[in-house]
């Protein structure tokens, strides 16, 4: 998963190398600083300078507080313009795959764990890819510039420091391995709340309506006291990493401080190079802190792009409609037969067919109602015309419409003067000017309102006829397991 959170930082490629250099130079200029102070305390302490003597020393302090203060700065606008444009990106990425997918697989999904997903799971990415990720290269980066530094100056120092620093490392895998069951638990227990209490909201009126309204709130407080009880476990286990982790850099720390302490007591060692190790033993485990402190926040991030990256991956069903064939393949007909040859549909873990062995043939033109029982497959023949599911078996073939001429679609905007098409020609006689398109569009509109009064006038003389006579009068049945319209 790692990896393919990885491979959307490559459009911020900028930022993310902004965001790790600054840290990295705030690291260096921290190495700096502890050698000025040091340096200037040596000074003061033990040649008894003044301080105008040391002023240019105290000078050079406050340029590297400034530095890394600005740094510090520069490090989290970057981090925060990298988080934001992934986050923009990827949820993008996630709309336009929902809706590729079509309602047939929001159907078959619960809306508050989309909206989970698409909302609460991407937020959780901020912290991954802003504090997470560049602190994972930080903390390569700086430990190793400060071992470069000490190796020189004490070399037993440096082998403490790098004997204790892979310690930390080690109970933040250890005690991740257990955080990132509580963190799954956590974001599970998320989406259900979340899709729980969006149904809720959804059928209100039908609760209110048989009185299970009061029944529906202790359930979404059950829910509800059951994520806070698994946000208080994940609370718990980084509280504990977090101690975990502070005493091992705390005990670290303390090992260089014993060490050096008793060689400059005994006169093995110089004062200015001791107090510089001091000061800079616990900038040395300072990254590897802060990895740890962070680490949960990049697991919360993981755990999500799991279920963003299971909606991403889902695959569209493999179209059965055979589209029709035209000379200019640039060019749609507006108009074509379609036929629905042993049209078959199962809903997904469903044993029955909503449709089975449909066979219809729509001719150019034609108007077709659709009468029928609820759950007679009305709606799902329609989804299957709209191209919103594939036929389990069976195909769907639009008919052969040969277009001879390229200027189609352009003959409908322009308004200039053209030479006249050919007999076979799809192309207009004449070109359409703006009147002439005005004219057609109120032309479709008034065609289309004849339609829906004459749909009304249909039903309600339906509504009146009997049975018998209904079944005569529709122009086609409603399709069913035992009944082919054709």
């Amino acid at each position: 998963m790692h990896r393919r959170l990885l491979t959307l930082t490559r459009d911020t490629r900028l930022a993310l190398t902004s965001t790790i250099l600054s840290g990295l130079l705030a690291g260096l200029l921290t190495i700096w600083q502890a050698w000025l102070l040091s340096s200037s305390i040596n000074n003061v302490f033990l040649r008894g300078q003044s301080i105008a003597q040391v002023m240019g020393l105290l000078r050079l302090m406050l340029v590297a507080i400034g530095g890394r203060a600005l740094l510090a700065w520069l490090n989290e606008v970057s981090a925060n313009a990298v988080a934001v444009k992934i986050k923009t990106d990827l949820r993008e990425r996630l709309f336009a795959r929902i809706l590729k997918l079509g309602p047939a697989y929001a159907r078959g999904q619960r809306t508050g764990e989309l909206t989970a997903a698409a909302v609460e799971g991407i937020e959780a990415l901020d912290a991954y890819f802003s504090q997470y990720l560049p602190q994972l290269v930080i903390t390569t980066l700086v430990p190793l510039s400060i071992l470069i530094v000490v190796f020189p100056i004490d070399l037993l120092s440096g082998f403490v420091f790098l004997i204790t620093a892979p310690l930390i490392p080690f109970f933040m895998i250890m005690i991740g391995k257990g955080a990132e069951i509580v963190t799954h638990r956590q974001y599970e227990t998320l989406r259900l709340l979340s899709a729980h209490f969006l149904d809720s909201l959804q059928g209100l009126t039908t609760l209110k309506l048989f009185g299970q309204s009061k029944a529906q709130t202790r359930s979404i407080a059950q829910v509800s006291d059951k994520f806070r009880d698994t946000t208080l476990g994940v609370l718990r286990v980084t509280f504990l990493s977090a101690l975990a982790l502070e005493l091992l850099a705390t005990l670290s720390t303390a090992i260089i401080a014993v060490e050096i302490g008793f060689r400059l007591l005994y006169g093995k060692m110089e004062f200015q190079p001791a107090l510089f190790l001091l000061v800079l033993a616990p900038e040395f485990y300072m990254p590897l802190r802060a990895l740890g402190a962070r680490f949960h926040a990049g697991m919360s991030g993981t755990t999500a792009a799991k279920r963003i990256y299971e909606i991403l991956d889902t695959q569209e069903p493999k179209s059965k409609v055979k589209s029709q064939k035209s000379i200019d393949q640039d060019v749609r007909p507006s108009t074509f037969d379609l036929r629905l040859e042993n049209v078959s549909f199962t809903y997904p873990n469903e044993s029955t067919p909503a449709l089975e062995n449909i066979n219809l043939t729509i001719q150019r033109g034609q108007h077709i109602a659709l009468v029928g029982k609820t759950g007679a497959g009305k709606s799902t023949l329609v989804n299957l015309l709209l191209g919103f599911i594939q036929p389990t078996e069976g195909e769907i073939q639009n008919s052969e419409f040969r277009i001879q001429s390229p200027g189609f679609l352009n003959a409908l905007t322009s308004s200039t003067t053209r030479s006249p098409p050919t007999s076979n020609s799809a192309t207009p006689k004449r070109p359409m000017n703006r009147s002439s398109l005005r004219h057609s569009l109120r032309a479709c509109m008034s065609s289309s309102n004849r339609f829906h009064r004459n749909m009304k006038q249909s039903s309600a003389k339906a509504e009146r006829a009997s049975p018998a006579d209904r079944r005569n009068d529709s122009p086609t049945h409603a399709p069913s397991s035992k009944t082919r319209p054709s």
